[in-house]
């Protein structure tokens, strides 16, 4: 019997030593590391036990036991160590391992201190007999010290209960089968290990065997068997609780399982719609013939409409034959709902809730592209001097008008027509031509115009139209086009609906065409610097106007009319105008070392210098720069720039008069004159245009004020330079009523500056 029990634990030693190598090298989690360990320790136990009841050399059997009573315990640690790290419940610390093998290793030195000396007594073999007749040696008494042992052993086994008792009570009931498992594994090897020590009349120790048992449980449990229950529970649990509705079917379309969303679903309590929703679904095919599939679903209508994303997937086993099916949808209501919410704020404007720019151009892009040529129109509106409305009426009242012009395009627009706010004022509308009424339109732009309900205020709206004959173009050049219809009457308070046409067009080439070439010519030269005489009433040339001329390198002669309106309108008047002063501070550096300092230019400052220049920084660092005499750098400003910041050019006039320079105002009379100007505004000279003679139908009328324009001038220490004089009683009449200074065609037209200084600086008059 005990060979046979012995050759049993070998072999079983050998197999879970086998498996635990093949373990620890598929799995190197920290659990498994503390499964592989009890799967060593457990077999050398057994291997241990099993020589000592086979061999028949009294001190070598009580070695063998000695041995066996050792690895008894590093099982138990090892067993222990499992059951804290499978609970997670404690972590052992470095100086509590410490004690463990201090203790352990106490253990086993009185273990073979009782096999080689005869002081210690803790256990003593002598030779027995099993029931098969076969002689071995087995433990036949105890001593006092084998109690010691037999205590650390028992707390060892409460060590590893503790932990188990514990998460079995803490745990979801769930999850407490695999801790009851392997409490279970444990309580058999104690209550078997209790049963040999009860009961005398076994002297082999058949527990040890379930120590191999045990390490195959565990492994088994803990691995294989507990994980896969788990897994099956969760998901069963997860599929039943999930916000998914879920519908499984076996081969024959018969429905097996629906969990609660999909009952709330279908609305009902019975599983025959299910059956009927597959059906109607396979349309006639058979189920193991579809395929996997997504789509999306509503149901309901208006706001009850509800959104979900459908799954159909087949169910294969391992030789991948359909076994079944499942349908798994998901409400997508509430994201459905936020998508379109976002959607709506990306795409309306927020004030009117019509398309915002961005949208409008996307949606105009897809209407007009799949429309015929010339079918859409573009019309587009702008409201004159809206920021003022802002300003005495309030921001509200401003809003309350743009909502109210929203509202007349969305009821104008009618089907097939795509509206939008493009920015502050600006609105468009992209509708079909033959719908478009003028009569309509302008009846409506009236009736816009008493939004205010002031008598005395009123809102002018004007209208652009631009007939979309070219589908390819941007819609924001539609809008350009309708807009530059607009430009052409933005002053008019009768006109309210302008037409793009070709003048406006070539109006807009020609004026792309000046900006393009400007940066080029600028650099290569081409604005050349010319002079125009300015003459005193003794026939003496003081200096000249400095005047700007275009000599194109294809064009020929630029006029000025063709150009500087553009630039102006532009901002690159700047960018020229500081040229121009740059080369007039260079001539008078070149007359000042010529010794010539008598003479004088005076330069234009255009409207816009003051809104992108520093005027009077940049004056006073070309006269340094140059090392020139300020007033021999005349600066004429027009009325019109004085009067878009009348406070503030004043004091910058006075800084630049305090300076040296002498400032020249020029056009008086044909903008904003008035004597209050007179009266705030110090400047060296008046230079008066003779248009201000020719526009007129009372002459008389005109000079009798052109007499006393003169003589408050002079009155108030202010030179007169008028231009414009091209007769010889132009020039009888200015000298007759006080003109210091004459410059017009009469004496010369403007010319190069080399044509200047040869006739007049180097003959000297």
């Amino acid at each position: 019997m005990r060979n046979v029990y012995a050759t049993l634990l070998f072999i079983f030693a050998i197999a879970i030593l086998i498996c635990s190598y093949i373990i620890s090298r598929k799995d190197k989690t920290e659990l498994t590391k503390a499964i592989r360990n009890i799967m060593v320790a457990a077999p050398f136990t057994m291997i241990a036990y099993g020589i000592a009841v086979v061999v028949l050399d009294q001190r070598f059997a009580e070695f063998m036991h000695a041995v066996y009573f050792t690895i008894s315990d590093v099982l138990l640690i090892s067993m222990f160590v499992y059951a804290l790290k499978y609970t997670q419940i404690y972590r052992l610390r470095a100086w509590q391992n410490m004690v463990l093998f201090i203790i352990t290793a106490l253990d086993g030195i009185l273990m073979m201190l009782n096999v080689f000396t005869n002081n210690i007594f803790i256990f003593r073999c002598e030779l027995m007999h099993d029931s098969a007749g076969s002689a071995f040696y087995g433990i036949s008494e105890r001593g006092g010290l084998y109690n010691l042992h037999r205590i650390y052993i028992y707390i060892l086994v409460v060590l590893c209960v503790v932990p188990l008792v514990l998460k079995i009570f803490r745990s979801p009931q769930m999850y407490r089968q695999k801790f009851w498992l392997t409490l279970l594994c444990l309580m058999v090897i104690i209550a078997l290990n209790v049963l040999y020590i009860l009961l005398d009349s076994i002297n082999i120790d058949f527990s040890v065997l379930s120590y191999g048992l045990m390490a195959v449980a565990i492994y088994y449990f803990n691995v294989i068997y507990v994980p896969q229950g788990l897994v099956e529970g969760l998901l069963s649990s997860s599929i039943k609780n999930m916000d998914d509705g879920v519908i499984c079917y076996d081969i024959d379309g018969n429905c097996i399982y629906a969990n609660s969303v999909a009952y709330t679903f279908f609305k009902t309590v019975e599983t025959a719609p299910f059956t009927a929703y597959l059906n109607e679904w396979l349309d006639g095919r058979k189920l193991s013939e579809t395929e996997d599939s997504e789509w999306k679903e509503s149901r309901g209508k208006g706001e009850a409409t509800e959104h979900y994303s459908m799954q159909f997937k087949r169910l294969c086993d391992s030789d991948t034959n359909c076994v079944g099916c499942f349908f798994k949808f998901h409400d997508e209501t509430e994201d459905v709902k936020k998508l379109e919410a976002e959607r709506f704020r990306a795409t309306r404007d927020r004030l009117t809730k019509i398309y915002n720019r961005e949208y409008f151009y996307e949606t105009v892009t897809d209407a007009v592209q799949n429309a015929p040529a010339g079918e859409y129109c573009m019309i587009c509106s702008d409201i004159k001097d809206f920021k003022m409305v802002n300003d005495v009426f309030g921001i509200n009242v401003g809003d309350e008008i743009l909502v109210s012009i929203a509202n007349t395009i969305k009821r104008l627009a009618g089907e097939g027509s795509v509206y939008g706010r493009l920015s502050g004022d600006r609105f468009a509308l992209c509708m079909p031509r033959k719908r478009f009424n003028k009569e309509i339109f302008a009846t409506e732009v009236r009736n816009l115009s008493h939004l205010l309900g002031n008598s005395t205020y009123r809102i002018h709206v004007h209208i652009g139209v631009y007939d979309i004959v070219d589908k390819d173009i941007e819609p924001s050049l539609m809008c350009d086009r309708a807009f530059m219809a607009i430009a052409t009457i933005k002053s008019s308070f009768t006109n309210m609906i302008a037409f793009y046409n070709d003048d406006i067009r070539e109006a807009t080439l020609e004026e792309q065409k000046v900006t393009g070439e400007f940066s080029t010519a600028l650099h290569e030269g081409q604005f050349c610097f010319y002079l125009q005489p300015q003459v005193s009433v003794k026939g003496k040339v003081l200096g000249g106007e400095a005047l700007v001329r275009w000599i194109h390198p294809e064009r020929g002669m630029v006029p000025p009319g063709e150009f500087v309106p553009v630039l102006e309108r532009t901002g690159y008047i700047c960018r020229l105008d500081m040229n121009t002063w740059e080369l007039a501070c260079r001539k008078l550096r070149e007359w000042q070392d010529r010794g010539i300092t008598d003479y004088h230019i005076s330069v234009n400052i255009s409207p816009k210098d003051f809104y992108f220049t520093d005027v009077y920084k940049t004056f006073t660092e070309l006269v340094e720069r140059h090392g020139i005499n300020p007033k021999n750098l005349r600066l004429e400003i027009t009325e019109t720039a004085i009067m878009s910041d009348f406070k503030k050019q004043i004091v910058l006039i006075q800084r630049l008069r305090e300076y040296g320079f002498c400032v020249e105002m020029d056009d008086f009379g044909s903008g904003y004159s008035s004597l209050n100007m007179l009266k705030d505004m110090s400047v060296d000279t008046l230079k008066i245009d003779m248009e201000f003679l020719r526009k007129t139908e009372n002459p008389e009328r005109t000079q009798t004020i052109l007499k006393m324009i003169i003589s408050l001038s002079k009155q108030l220490g202010m030179e007169v330079i008028t231009e414009g004089v091209e007769t010889k009683e132009h020039v009888d009449f200015l000298t007759e009523v006080g003109t210091d200074i004459f410059q017009g065609y009469y004496f010369s037209k403007p010319m190069p500056v080399s044509e200047f200084e040869e006739r007049y600086l180097n003959v000297r008059n």
